[in-house]
Formats: C-alpha cells, structure tokens, sequence
C-alpha cells in the first residue's frame, strides 16, 4: 500500500496518531463531510420529527400505535443520519475524484441552505443557525485534524458490527438475569428507590457502574497489550506514549460497545418483562406519587417512568457483573481478547512498514 492508503487503514481501525503528524491535514475538509452531512440530517430530521410528534397529539389513535410511531420517529433521528454519513464516508472511499466536490457542497448545504432553510420555516433566525453552524463546523474540522473524529466514525462502525453479537450475548445474559437481577426486580424496596431518583441522579448511579467498569477492564487490557509478541514482521520505532494511548483506547472501546449492547438487552428484557407481570393495581400501590408513564417528545409510552428507571439500574448493575463475569472466561478469551489481539498484531505490523517506508 501507498502512503495515502495506509494512512486512511489507520484511521478506518481508529488509529489516527498511527499517521505521521505532518499528514493530518491531509484532504481535512473532505475527511470533515460525512459529519457534516450527518449534522446538516440530523438538524433537519429532528425538526421536522419534533413538528410530527407534536401533531401526533391530535390523532385519534391508540395510545399504544401513537406512542410507537413516537418512538420510531426518535429512533430514526440519529439511525439515519448516522446512515447518510456512513455512505457518503463509502462514497468519497470509492470515488477519489468526488472528494472535493462532495466536500465544498456539504459545507455549503451546512453554512448557507441549512440557516435559510430553518429561517424560511420560521424555527430560528438565520444568522444565529449560521454563526451555530459555523462553529460546530470549525470544530468538527479541529477534531479531524486532532484524529477524534476518526475514533468516532470507528466507534459508529464497531457499535453497529456489535449487533451481529446479540445472540452470542442473550445466551450468556440468561444465567445472570436469573440469578442476579430477575429476583431483585421483584423487591418493592428496590422500586421505591429508583422511582423517588431524579433524572440526574440516575444518569449519576450509571456514571458510577462505568467508571467501576473502566477501572476493572482498563487494567486488564493493558494486560493483554503487553503480552503481544514482538514478531519481525511488527517490530518497528517503539510507540509514542500517545499511539499506545491510542492503541489502548481502541481496545477498550471495542469492549464497551458489547457491555454497552448488553446492558440495553437486559433493559429491553426488564421493560417487556415488567410489562407483563406487573398489574397497574401493583404499581400504583408500589409506587404511589411516581407513578406516571414515561414521554418522549411530549408524547405517552406505555411504560411507568419507574419501570424504565428500574430497568436502566438493573442493567447498569447487571453490565459489571457480565463484564466480570466474561473477562474471566476462557470461552469468552478466545472470541472476544484473542481477535483484538490479532488485529493489534496487524495495525503494529503496518505501522511498521508504514515507518519504513516513510
């Protein structure tokens, strides 16, 4: 490979400060776009989901249909952007001439069509959206040049491959929800607690489980980093203090978009279980005052507020218990740790012949 695409394997596996400092500038505005027109989507889609469920006040439908649709309009607000960024990423890959058209229009969509647009519909004023948008856009090519908005665009791709584990995932879930937390969803004490917990203190206790989370893989994973082999093919300049960072940071996030995945699972899993078990006499005698269904965007779901917040403990708890309980396994070792370690022995082996070309 030349240099220009072993720098752009880099980035695609979230090794950015794998590339020479001097080649970070390298086609900036047209690495920037996919987040531009991610933001650009996502500005408009948001607006116009936020008119439709406000609308969806006033149709004489169930309440049940309505809370659906609801949720599948605010499910599809960061999905498809996300998608559209994803192919025009895919779209300046395969067309190496399109990089600097497709990168000057998105900007020009961004900075220009997008405030006058909102303006027109009377959402905001037209030089506030543009000063917005102009910052947003300085600042997202700050963290193209800086390698962050490679880390994202991998974090993006390594979230949506983790869903082809879901089925890997729910048979180990099952031994621990029913020894861990099925038991505990079914004690009142436990409701009454997380029902009476504001928003910000619930998002406090999951900041809690991630940063006891962190503190139990971050170790074990330098672990495995230092057992890699110094083959031929990978030796190379020692890494800088920041490409091992980097080289760390992969690694780690690639086990946290599984904990992650696990985690909503089990909060899936205790919503649809809550819903069935659970009498509205029940939890009107649990929960007294706290007894109202959750909303998003103003609109009904048919689901208790405590339940959902129950649910989110529940699998915060139950996610250190999973991420503990797997690190130790064996099985576990060789379909999670090894593949990581092998693609580390390849990022390290191009590195290498990356340095010695250059």
């Amino acid at each position: 490979m030349g240099d220009r695409d072993t720098e752009h394997w880099l980035r695609q596996h979230g090794l950015p400060y794998f590339v020479a400092p001097r080649a970070r500038s390298r086609a900036l505005l047209a690495r920037t776009a996919p987040f531009l027109v991610f933001a650009l989507s996502f500005d408009v889609l948001s607006s116009v989901v936020l008119e439709v469920t406000i609308d969806l006040d006033t149709v004489s439908a169930s309440e049940l249909t309505v809370a659906l649709v609801a949720l599948l309009l605010v499910i599809a607000v960061p999905v498809v952007p996300a998608l559209l960024g994803l192919w025009t990423s895919r779209l300046l890959r395969s067309r190496a001439g399109a990089k600097r058209p497709v990168a000057l229009v998105s900007l020009a969509l961004y900075l220009v069509v997008d405030p006058l647009l909102f303006g027109a519909l009377g959402f905001d004023d037209p030089v506030d959206t543009l000063g917005q948008n102009a910052a947003v856009a300085v600042a997202a090519l700050a963290f193209t040049w800086l390698g962050i908005g490679a880390l994202l665009a991998w974090a993006l791709r390594a979230a949506l491959r983790q869903f082809g584990a879901l089925g890997q995932l729910a048979t180990r879930a099952l031994p621990i929800l029913m020894l861990v937390v099925v038991f505990a969803y079914f004690a009142r004490a436990l409701w009454e607690v997380t029902a009476s917990m504001t928003v910000p203190r619930l998002v406090g206790v999951a900041v809690f489980f991630v940063v006891l989370g962190l503190l139990f893989a971050v170790p074990i994973m330098r672990k495995e980093l230092s057992t890699l082999g110094r083959a031929p093919e990978t030796e190379g300049p020692p890494l800088t203090p920041l490409e091992r960072f980097n080289l760390g940071v992969v690694m780690v996030m690639a086990q946290a978009f599984q904990v992650a995945l696990f985690a909503a699972l089990v909060c899936v899993f205790l919503v649809v279980l809550g819903t069935l078990a659970f009498s509205d006499e029940v939890l009107n005698s649990w929960l007294g005052g706290h007894g109202g269904n959750a909303q998003v965007l103003g609109v009904d779901l048919p689901v208790r507020t405590a339940m959902l917040k129950t649910a989110v403990f529940l699998s915060c708890v139950s996610s250190l218990n999973f991420l503990v309980s797997v690190s130790t396994a064996p099985a576990y070792r060789a379909s999670f740790y090894d593949p990581l370690l092998d693609g580390a022995r390849e990022a390290l082996a191009v590195r290498a012949a990356y340095r010695a070309g250059r």
